[in-house]
């Protein structure tokens, strides 16, 4: 849900627009792959996407904004998302990096309060970061040992704005 908000206020100071449907089935979804690490096949970013896609065509949504909606969920794990890889890939990869690392805090100013107070934080952290090293243990080769060793997950969350919020 915080995603989803997040990449909405993102939109809004960038002055982008973008398809709600999309952002927000991506938003909820993204994730997913994290919740099933054991019965996984792939990284979790990449299960999670193909799970969101199929679940998404069968409830109705138009194949290509499905489509659109699990690449976002894939890219939102990757270095360098840009502009070309579709306004949601680069709303949901920022909103997480907000949500998790507090990457461009400032942007949630004005609606942070409110999401805050119907969403709040709780233990995220150590749960997220608990199913990072979950991933890596089995999959050491996927964007989560990226994430984890090289940019330092656990640091940079200690470091995070969110963790003086």
């Amino acid at each position: 849900m915080r995603a989803y908000c997040w990449g909405d206020a993102i939109a809004a100071v960038e002055g982008w627009t973008y398809d709600r449907q999309i952002l927000w089935t991506a938003s909820l979804m993204h994730d997913f792959g994290l919740t099933r690490i054991p019965k996984n096949t792939m990284c979790f970013e990449v299960e999670g996407a193909e799970i969101a896609r199929e679940f998404l065509e069968r409830a109705g949504m138009d194949p290509e904004a499905a489509d659109l909606a699990a690449i976002a969920i894939i890219l939102h794990m990757r270095a360098g998302v840009t502009l070309a890889d579709g306004v949601e890939s680069v709303l949901l990869d920022r909103a997480t990096g907000l949500d998790v690392r507090g990457d461009g805090f400032e942007v949630a100013d004005r609606v942070r309060p409110e999401v805050m107070a119907a969403f709040p934080r709780g233990s995220f952290d150590r749960h997220f970061l608990g199913a990072i090293e979950r991933e890596v243990a089995v999959r050491p080769g996927c964007e989560s040992s990226r994430l984890l060793i090289d940019n330092d997950l656990a640091g940079w969350m200690a470091r995070s704005p969110w963790s003086k919020a």
